[in-house]
């Protein structure tokens, strides 16, 4: 039989909220533990059950017949916070994206409509699967085509109940549970029972007596007490009775077989809103999940990839190699690399050109004997380099990496395919080839292949690692062309050609030649901050006169609001926070607090930094990490294995890391910053007369910022003054508005928003670019950076009020990130051209954020100093000087 899953989405979404930490939110401050874990539960349901149709029924605000009956029904609960509103519309719009029907009705519940449904759909022959967290819906288990899935608790544990399972549960069958209820009460919903009766005594009331009836015809039977109360409380059970049985028969307009079929959902759509959302890990789980019913119309339409390999060798592979570069428009490759940690080597690569019309790919595939063939090599670095037809890869930096063991510098990418789909769409997460050959081309890869973290897992296939390689440089093959053409209809050919492609062999070499590290200094550190860590959770613990886990924040509150009496700040559904901000404000009541303060910025540093440091350092002394150029939505790039980017600078503590980080014998750091960069894109954008003039001047920003602001003389500026302007100037090209300016400063959004306004009154220019990018944005989808970069921001024309306000958010900040990003890339190309045609032996070896480190012998100390500001101060015509800070130093910290 088909099976129908019935949803209630309040009780749901309610739960997820309670579930999981309110400090789950997206960079832009939206709060999302409510959707999350409404659409996580949604896809485990979906996986587990295979339904054959999915609804999803919410209350409204109305009042319902039971408020009428009951004036008190529900009155106990208190207001649902904003936070859990806020996050209602998501998941309404997580509904919509998914194609699953969503069901309202004026003056009806949700559980109502759930009963109704799944009455009607028994009564039809089709099983019902009803999910709540309301336990009403245990009465309409007594027909065996409905089954109930309760939530317990948390987000993945529910236990499915039929009628045998209520009767386990309950001690009475589904069919009387309305009666059961009726005697003990629900306090959830302002539903006061018998007192003294509670889920034993009500089912053994009824296993005895059968029904209310017979309850109450038999008062005499009972102890005097339980007499007394059940004779009080007839006429409330009988009322109760009535408000808890579930309506059956609501006209819904709609029946039960409407709702089979679960309608294919556009991938591009919900891949969307689930990058807006930050939902990292879902799109491959709720993909997986509703594999049966998705996208299958699409996929039925698409040709298999197949290729059509050759492996020539010595002679015979260079004459091939040679007839690529002299007839091909292009060529694709793809590399099998080592995965020997520390280690970059091809151990073998193919070769593919676009096929003709309905033929298979021809690739040739060198393996790695035939790569180091003193025949073969001349031919291929001719090949890839900028002489030969143009190369095409999907994320090329690590074959250029490895490539570069062979002198090839790969000078000849015209096209990364993986970028080119990150500048048609910066909201993916990832970009596997799997996945855009059905989005761009008439082909998808063979049937039973997959492409998890960009390698092939072929499972029980037989196909070679070589195979394997071949279909990855015949599905770039016949991506190119289609991708080029996207690219072109999308304004962004200069911009993949002139700044992101070039980058990749840049980001290749900086990634290769690593950076050096004292790593007698990193262990020393990581031994000092273990030692000071130990330390002070001893002296925590004297101070609470116990031991106890100083990481369990159940035992800290215990510990500071009970037994030691400290002052409670603010109250969590868990209890009094112990968070950082708690903590600060607590600072003087009791030495275990400063000492709670210290130990948690050392051990958060060491176990974040310490020995992953460590960990990271390679055979050569030196940290190699990965740099990303699709990962952030603005352009920006991003750094992991490790994260570079995040070593600490806001503390002294956490600056000590950047001591281990140390030029190579006979060298010294180059430290070039871009100083104040995003703020001089918003004078440039807006044309601000004010900020222009005081760019241009050199004046101190931030001085006159807060003379404006406050209506002072800039010699007259306080201190305070000063911070708090910056943060204006700062949070600005970050979309930031009134309520999180006050978070940021500590003070009433109403102040906050005096300060904004005080702003937007002294550079009136800013409000007005600030208000037409995001008209601009909402007339066209999409905002778009001077360099042509776009970034669609569907969430302009949400219905949800959140949804649309971050939407705003997100294009008031993309030009002026977007913006910044560009100009650091086309500076980073510009030193690396300049570094090679110069054949210089300084060398890029790191970036963090608007900062760029080289490592630079003695002999090139001042020639590196004029390459290097000339090169990134004329990486873009601003209306202001584009200004580079400049410095040199032993180590990282030194330098700084």
């Amino acid at each position: 039989m088909p099976t129908l899953m019935l949803i209630d989405g309040n009780s749901l979404t309610y739960r997820a909220f309670h579930a999981l930490p309110q400090d789950l939110a997206t960079a832009s401050g939206q709060v999302t533990n409510a959707v999350f874990g409404f659409t996580s539960m949604l896809i485990n349901l979906v996986r587990d059950h295979q339904p054959d149709g999915v609804a999803v029924a919410f209350d409204r605000p109305e009042p319902t017949f039971r408020h009428e009956q009951v004036e008190t029904y529900k009155a106990n609960r208190s207001a649902a916070p904003d936070i859990l509103k806020q996050q209602m519309g998501l998941v309404r719009e997580v509904l919509e994206a998914l194609r699953l029907r969503q069901l309202e009705l004026a003056g009806v519940e949700a559980d109502d409509i759930l009963a109704t449904l799944a009455t009607r759909a028994a009564a039809s022959g089709i099983d019902v699967l009803l999910v709540t967290g309301d336990r009403d819906c245990f009465q309409l288990v007594a027909d065996p085509h409905v089954k109930v899935v309760y939530n317990k608790r948390g987000v993945s544990d529910y236990a499915i109940y039929d009628e045998a399972g209520i009767l386990e549960r309950t001690g009475v069958p589904a069919s009387k549970y309305v009666m059961y209820a009726a005697l003990r009460g629900d306090n959830s919903d302002n539903l006061p029972g018998v007192p003294g009766v509670g889920e034993k005594t009500a089912a053994k009331l009824l296993d005895k007596y059968g029904d209310l009836d017979g309850i109450f015809a038999h008062l005499d039977e009972q102890t005097p007490k339980l007499k007394e109360n059940l004779a009080a409380s007839e006429d409330l059970v009988c009322i109760n009775a009535v408000v808890m049985e579930l309506m059956r028969d609501v006209d819904l307009g709609v029946e039960p077989d409407e709702l089979l079929g679960i309608e294919p959902y556009d991938s591009d759509e919900v891949r969307k809103l689930f990058d807006f959302l930050e939902f990292r890990t879902l799109m491959a789980r709720m993909e997986e999940a509703f594999a049966s019913s998705v996208g299958a119309a699409k996929l039925a339409s698409k040709t298999e990839l197949v290729t059509s390999i050759s492996s020539p060798r010595g002679a015979e592979a260079a004459a091939v190699l040679e007839k690529l570069a002299a007839g091909s428009d292009a060529v694709s490759v793809a590399g099998l690399l080592s995965e020997e940690a520390h280690r970059w080597d091809v151990a073998g690569l193919a070769v593919a050109v676009a096929p003709e019309p309905g033929a298979s790919v021809p690739v040739v595939w060198l393996d790695g004997e035939t790569l180091a063939d003193p025949e073969v090599l001349p031919v291929l670095r001719h090949l890839l380099g900028s002489e030969g037809p143009g190369v095409q890869a999907h994320d090329a930096k690590p074959l250029i990496r490895a490539l570069l063991q062979h002198d090839c510098g790969f000078g000849g990418l015209s096209l990364d395919t993986s970028l080119a789909a990150y500048l048609l769409d910066p909201a993916g997460n990832a970009y596997p080839y799997s996945e855009l050959l059905p989005t761009y081309t008439d082909y998808v890869l063979p049937e039973g292949t997959v492409v998890p973290e960009g390698q092939l897992d072929f499972g029980d296939n037989s196909l070679t690692p070589a195979e394997e390689t071949a279909l990855e440089a015949a599905a770039v093959a016949v991506l190119g062309p289609r991708l080029v053409a996207e690219i072109s209809e999308n304004g962004l050919t200069e911009l993949n050609s002139e700044v992101e492609v070039p980058l990749v062999a840049v980001l290749a070499h900086m990634e290769r030649a690593g950076v050096a590290v004292d790593r007698a200094e990193l262990e020393k550190l990581n031994e000092s901050m273990t030692a000071e860590a130990a330390a002070l959770a001893q002296a925590i613990q004297d101070d609470a006169g116990e031991e106890f886990n100083v990481n369990s924040t159940k035992k800290l509150r215990e510990i500071l609001f009970e037994k030691l009496e400290l002052t409670p700040q603010k109250k969590t559904k868990t209890g009094y926070s112990t968070d950082q901000a708690t903590l600060e404000k607590l600072s003087g009541e009791h030495p275990i607090v400063d000492h709670l303060l210290r130990y948690r910025e050392v051990e958060k540093l060491r176990s974040t930094y310490g020995q992953t440091l460590l960990d990271a350092v390679g055979p050569d002394g030196r940290i190699h990490a990965t740099f990303n150029q699709t990962v952030a939505r603005t352009g920006r790039l991003s750094s992991e294995n490790p994260n570079l980017h995040n070593i600490p600078v806001r503390t002294d503590l956490g600056r000590t890391f950047r001591q281990a980080f140390v030029a190579a014998d006979g060298c010294e750091l180059l430290i070039a910053d871009y100083n104040q960069i995003e703020l001089r894109c918003i004078a440039h954008l807006a044309n601000d007369p004010g900020l222009v003039e005081a760019f241009t001047k050199g004046d101190d920003i931030h001085n006159i910022t807060a003379a404006r602001v406050f209506g002072v003389d800039p010699s007259e500026v306080t201190t305070e003054q000063r911070s708090k302007a910056k943060m204006v100037s700062y949070g600005l090209a970050y979309g930031m508005e009134a309520y999180g300016l006050g978070q940021r400063l500590g003070i009433p959004t109403s102040e906050a928003r005096e300060i904004l306004d005080a702003y937007f009154e002294g550079f009136p220019s800013v409000k007005d670019y600030m208000e037409r990018t995001v008209t601009e944005a909402r007339n066209r989808g999409y905002t778009e950076t001077l360099f042509g970069r776009r970034r669609a921001i569907p969430e302009l024309l949400s219905d949800n009020r959140n949804l649309r306000q971050a939407g705003e958010r997100q294009a008031m900040n993309a030009g002026i990130q977007g913006l910044a990003a560009d100009i650091f890339k086309v500076a980073l190309v510009r030193l690396h051209r300049s570094l090679i045609g110069g054949g210089y032996a300084s060398r890029l070896i790191l970036q963090v954020h608007d900062e760029v480190i080289l490592e630079v012998p003695p002999e090139e100390r001042e020639i590196m100093t004029k390459v290097v500001l000339d090169d990134m101060r004329g990486a873009f015509d601003l209306r202001v000087p584009l200004e580079v800070n400049l410095s040199f130093g032993p180590t990282w910290a030194a330098a700084k």
